[in-house]
């Protein structure tokens, strides 16, 4: 994995499955550090990260909702 593609990957799924998170965080101008943060949450699911899995994209999806009960 590779930070950018993760962060890609991260993002993308943010905007489309939490677009009022997204949104919330890009309005405060902390889009990039939130996202580092999920990222370091979910570096475990993301060790040779294969975008097509879409199992993948679930336990992502999990762990940004977890996530963001905490924020």
């Amino acid at each position: 994995m590779t930070y950018l593609i993760a962060y890609d990957y991260v993002r993308l799924i943010l905007e489309e499955e939490f677009l009022a998170a997204y949104l919330r965080f890009i309005n405060h101008g902390i889009l990039h550090y939130e996202l580092t943060n999920i990222i370091e949450v979910c570096a475990p699911l993301l060790k040779g990260l294969d975008e097509d899995d879409r199992f993948l994209k679930y336990e992502v999806i999990g762990t940004l909702a977890n996530y963001l009960e905490e924020v």
